[in-house]
């Protein structure tokens, strides 16, 4: 297996951080050697040739489309690889698929949603990837494709972007009363935008930052 890893443009942070490229992948295991798909993580996959499929413990199992969101996964997670497989990886933040495109991720926990499905020119952008001769050219495409979502930003309940950044921040050692005082908000809300935003509870999210402390 050849494995790239490449940084997106200044102007996607936080949103975007980091590409990988990986060609002739044979089994699982050199997927999850690379750490991807960890719990709490979103990323945006684009499968160039073989394929890719998950079977998360709390879900039923599912093949990747050529171009998806995943994510976050909460459970453990089991995948199959079709191979050989070569396939483009972005790993987003908690907020990015949110905040980029617009996806309510409560629908998308443990599961996908296929990106040529989502408002934007993905199919097209999936199929650059593909045709794609070498990873400079893959690394333009994807710097083109997401920073011209940033203009179309959605301005809603961003103050769960201070939320994610501030636990973050604590490695998860917040109280959720003290998070709702923080930011002047009741529980019950807190909890219902994060889990828009994130797919998340807060309360999950703490507690998956704390386990990646020791992972």
């Amino acid at each position: 297996m050849n494995t790239y890893i490449l940084s997106p443009k200044d102007s996607l942070h936080p949103f975007v951080q980091r590409y990988i490229v990986l060609e002739n992948v044979q089994s699982t295991a050199e997927i999850f050697k690379q750490k991807l798909f960890a719990a709490g993580k979103q990323y945006l996959v684009f499968i160039r040739q073989g394929g890719l499929a998950f079977k998360p413990a709390d879900h039923a199992a599912f093949d990747l489309p050529k171009a998806a969101v995943t994510g976050p996964f909460t459970c453990a997670l089991n995948a199959r690889v079709t191979g050989p497989l070569s396939m483009v990886v972005v790993q987003l933040n908690a907020y990015a698929s949110h905040r980029l495109m617009g996806i309510s991720m409560e629908s998308v926990t443990n599961y996908f949603r296929d990106l040529s499905r989502i408002k934007g020119n993905w199919a097209e952008v999936s199929a650059s990837i593909r045709n794609a001769a070498d990873i400079h050219t893959i690394h333009h495409i994807l710097d083109q494709a997401l920073e011209s979502l940033i203009p179309h930003q959605q301005s809603s309940l961003k103050q769960v972007d201070e939320m994610v950044d501030y636990l973050i921040e604590q490695k998860g050692n917040v109280a959720m009363i003290d998070l709702a005082l923080r930011f002047k908000t009741s529980r019950h809300t807190l909890e219902r935008q994060f889990m828009e935003v994130t797919g998340l509870t807060p309360q999950l999210y703490n507690r998956i930052l704390r386990r990646q402390r020791f992972a």
